[in-house]
């Protein structure tokens, strides 16, 4: 039976993908100070689409030696390219990445040079990676194998430090030992909005997961980064019948909720009502007192902070804080159990920020030192 072209291409960066892993396992590997520098710079930010764009580059050179990423980055179809075979790849290594890093860092850009790098943050980041792309499309074919022998050593190395940080954690029901780790997450590692979306989404699904009431919790397991728009979902997080008819939309955020976001989140809504052909008329926010619109109109009350009309939509506000404490207290201890471990498997994902994991570590140690 004759194989497809895509099957092909996948087994073809698979193997040259998984052989060039076992050099950087046994350490056949050399660092040339001409692009050490630069390389360390890419392990320098919480944003993996940088290094990840540069393993696709390399990848992609080493097929084809008339590839040029400064000058036509998609020519090498980085999307298929990165989320099937080189994915493929690090998930068989746990290594940590993201989705689509490379394709998020790019933004449709014609070519990885010093125009895209200026439109870019961390700026120096950019830059490294820049420089790195025109060293690739300089070097010769041993050279660059090695280079990417190195990309991969530091890939692996990444896979190290994450699993060391993974912990086993004694089953808890404490509120508010559970409140106390919950709220230093979100205010110390919120992840670019992850923590919190996270934390709330597996809040609400732990209590109906063990209460069996029918009622699924989506959205959550999401990126933060991921708008509703682009996920056709009406919010970050949403309540829905088994059937998928939507009870709840939820927004989850630590960044002000202003009048930008509100339009984005009408317009998801509206997008998502047309297409399913309902109506939603409410959407509850869940943030900080900090993040709230200027025009809202505020309650005398602590949890729910107040409300803002925007056209045939009502915004509640409720504080973040205030709605985990009352529902660790008020969720049977079942629940709390299934949250407790939920939030540890979360955290344990290799995909799952160093900051994060880092602090987890640090606050589960310090209960352990407590009962010792």
């Amino acid at each position: 039976m004759k194989r497809n072209k895509k099957e092909e291409r996948f087994n073809e960066v698979t193997q040259l993908l998984r052989g060039i892993v076992n050099k950087a396992r046994n350490d056949q590997l050399a660092f040339d100070s001409v692009f050490s520098s630069d390389l360390d710079l890419l392990f320098t930010t919480s944003n993996w689409g940088f290094r990840e764009i540069t393993l696709v580059i390399a990848i992609a050179r080493l097929l084809n030696r008339d590839y040029k990423a400064s000058e036509a980055f998609y020519n090498c179809n980085p999307r298929p390219l990165f989320e099937q075979p080189i994915r493929h790849i690090l998930s068989e290594n746990n290594i940590p990445h993201r989705k689509s890093g490379p394709l998020n860092v790019a933004k449709a850009t014609v070519g990885i040079n010093d125009e895209w790098a200026g439109q870019r943050r961390p700026a120096n980041v950019a830059a490294a990676v820049v420089r790195l792309v025109k060293w690739i499309e300089n070097a010769q074919h041993e050279e660059l194998e090695n280079f990417t022998v190195c990309l991969l050593a530091r890939l692996l190395n990444e896979s190290k430090k994450a699993e060391a940080l993974n912990i086993n954690i004694e089953p808890q029901t404490d509120p508010d030992f559970l409140y106390m780790i919950c709220n230093r997450l979100i205010k110390e590692v919120p992840d670019a909005g992850n923590t919190p979306q996270r934390i709330f989404g597996l809040l609400l699904h732990s209590y109906h997961e063990i209460l069996n009431t029918g009622i699924k919790v989506t959205g959550y397991k999401d990126r933060a980064s991921t708008t509703s728009t682009t996920s056709k979902k009406p919010g970050d997080v949403n309540e829905e019948t088994r059937e998928g008819l939507i009870l709840k939309v939820y927004e989850v955020t630590v960044k002000p909720f202003d009048q930008q976001r509100i339009i984005e989140s009408f317009e998801a809504l509206k997008a998502y009502d047309e297409m399913h052909n309902t109506y939603t008329n409410e959407v509850i926010v869940i943030c900080r007192k900090c993040d709230i619109p200027s025009e809202l109109s505020i309650t005398a009350l602590n949890g729910v902070l107040g409300k803002y009309i925007y056209q045939d939509i009502i915004y509640y506000f409720v504080d973040i804080f205030e709605w985990m404490h009352l529902h660790l207290v008020t969720m049977p201890n079942e629940s709390k159990l299934f949250f407790y471990k939920e939030i540890n498997d979360y955290i344990s994902d290799v995909n799952t920020s160093m900051k994060v994991k880092s602090l987890w570590k640090e606050l589960n140690s310090d209960i352990h030192h407590e009962k010792v």
